[in-house]
């Protein structure tokens, strides 16, 4: 069963829009500027209900972003609530995930964001000291499936991201590689460094055959953001 509509939750429609026992629970607050204490309320009701609703599983898409304590806004307080509030429960299972990337209107992603920017030719403020994680949702679907798939208990919260956190001002190099185009960046001394422990979606996109080599942040922004993309 699929709860949403947006690009995760069309994602993983093709294998688990018929599946009665596992729930994939993506909806609710994606924006990380909300603060609206309504949104998150309604998100976690609704949570509340599908957890006892009797699923044999239930998978919350959490933030790799929570880890961090500089994060503090009502939004990452709210992700870390929810994500206790699924991980205490026998059939919850928390997927973290960092910067998913994919065919989306959303304009408030980062990618798309980026592009807007560079296209209108606005200028880019660029934090030097932050840095993000690109995944393409195409494998963030392989290595969930894999893991939901796999013989016995599944971990409770697992960060489903790349190797490669990179500088914001690197990303936007590799945008500009892509598209074509040069983009008008100031930069600004600021930013946080995001720590993922990605060791176990490293050691399936291994067992898989998922490349994650040096060059996937590049070839996922050609996927979605280069020529007739």
């Amino acid at each position: 069963m699929i709860v949403g509509a947006g690009l995760v939750a069309r994602a993983f429609a093709r294998l688990y829009a018929d599946d009665p026992s596992t729930l994939i629970f993506a909806s609710g607050v994606s924006n990380s500027s909300e603060t609206d204490p309504l949104a998150f309320a309604r998100e976690r009701a609704m949570l509340q209900d599908y957890l006892s609703g009797g699923a044999a599983r239930v998978v919350y898409f959490g933030s790799c972003n929570v880890v961090n304590p500089q994060q503090d806004s009502p939004y990452f307080q709210h992700k870390r609530a929810m994500e206790a509030l699924v991980a205490a429960h026998p059939a919850g299972m928390v997927l973290r995930l960092p910067q998913v990337v994919g065919h989306t209107r959303n304009p408030n992603t980062l990618t798309n964001f980026l592009r807007d920017r560079i296209l209108a030719g606005d200028t880019l403020t660029v934090w030097t000291g932050a840095t993000r994680n690109l995944i393409d949702i195409d494998d963030v679907v392989r290595i969930a499936s894999h893991l939901l798939a796999a013989p016995g208990p599944a971990p409770g919260v697992v960060s489903i991201a790349s190797p490669w956190s990179l500088p914001m001002r690197d990303i936007v190099a590799l945008f500009e590689s892509a598209m074509g185009r040069r983009a008008h960046v100031i930069e600004v001394d600021r930013g946080e460094t995001m720590e993922i422990d990605t060791r176990l979606a490293e050691q399936v996109a291994h067992d898989i055959g998922l490349d994650f080599g040096p060059d996937y942040p590049l070839r996922v922004i050609h996927k979605y953001y280069g020529p007739r993309s």
